[in-house]
């Protein structure tokens, strides 16, 4: 089996290091497994390194942490663990540890190229939980196969499997990996989709996975198409000082709305969710010439940086938020 496409693999070859994320449950154990496969047959295993990233949640953690070093100590791969206590602070630990785990990724430098575990059903939670949560076009085309993060390409080459098609390759290869009792706790928002709401849909819709990854792929499509579209009106609206209020009175509400967006996304922080738009066109549009108004928002997941919107010179300015 392929794991990795052709430019993937012309992407492994020219990395400087290749890292990845290794939780030591199945998904990341099989990721690294197939990074191994292939960075062997190219005579280049020895730019691998495992990073596994110790929250010291769960009382089994630092026994998790071993089985990582033990697996990698067996087959020759570079090991790293880093403890990391996570500070919830409001936003959910889900999204906290995300945000950790980020944070070290970060570190690491530009030619780094980074291999996740996520899979068909990571993709079809991420899109139901957007959806739930409430989303626009660029949430409901969920994660890339492919993406950059940090000056960094992300790869998922599971991206195409199911959690059962893992499950048996991990059989066939007599691969041992760990399990994580917390994924059964369903006060956290994934596991309650991935436990309970994703297997009544299928019960109804047995197709409804691949079906929902499908059309997660066919709305990227058409996002990256409103992107390209939209591009030389953000020209026309945007430069150093900001977002000019006066060139974005031009369009009407919604393609106003669509062009902050793709600006804020643009510079790396977080994307107002419909009640926030509406706030931006009432303070920023709407409101007296001579009112200074004040928007802060952030997303619950922390993916991308919270932020405040002002208002300077008829410009609209952004800010990371710091709370």
């Amino acid at each position: 089996m392929n794991y990795f496409t052709d430019q993937e693999k012309n992407i492994l070859a020219e990395a400087s290091s290749v890292v990845v994320g290794f939780s030591g449950g199945a998904d990341s154990s099989l990721a690294l497994h197939v990074t191994n496969d292939y960075l062997k047959e190219i005579d280049a295993s020895s730019k691998l390194l495992a990073l596994h990233v110790n929250h010291m949640a769960q009382n089994d953690s630092n026994i998790w942490e071993k089985h990582c070093e033990d697996v990698c100590a067996a087959a020759g791969i570079e090991f790293e663990a880093h403890q990391k206590q996570v500070d919830v602070e409001g936003e959910g630990f889900e999204a906290a540890a995300r945000k950790v785990r980020q944070e070290i990724f970060a570190s690491f430098g530009a030619n780094n190229v980074v291999v996740l575990g996520h899979h068909l059903d990571d993709q079809v939670e991420t899109v139901l939980f957007r959806m739930l949560r409430g989303t626009g076009m660029k949430g409901l085309s969920g994660m890339n196969r492919m993406s950059t993060f940090a000056g960094k390409v992300i790869l998922r080459p599971l991206f195409a499997l199911t959690k059962s098609d893992i499950f048996k390759i991990l059989n066939d290869r007599s691969i041992k990996f760990i399990t994580d009792n917390s994924n059964e706790d369903n006060a956290y928002s994934r596991n309650y989709i991935r436990n309970l709401i994703i297997p009544k849909m299928l019960e109804r819709w047995p197709a409804g996975s691949k079906n929902i990854a499908r059309m997660a792929q066919l709305v990227r499509q058409q996002s990256d198409l409103l992107t390209h579209l939209l591009e030389d009106n953000l020209k026309d609206v945007s430069d150093e000082s900001g977002l000019s209020i006066e060139g974005l009175k031009q369009y009407d509400a919604f393609h106003r709305s669509e062009l902050i967006r793709m600006w804020l996304d643009r510079n790396g922080y977080a994307s107002p969710n419909e009640n926030q738009m509406k706030e931006i066109e009432k303070s920023f549009f709407q409101s007296r010439h001579e009112a200074d108004p004040v928007i802060k928002f952030q997303r619950e997941d922390g993916q991308k940086k919270g932020v405040v919107l002002t208002k300077v010179n008829n410009y609209i300015l952004p800010e990371e938020l710091d709370e």
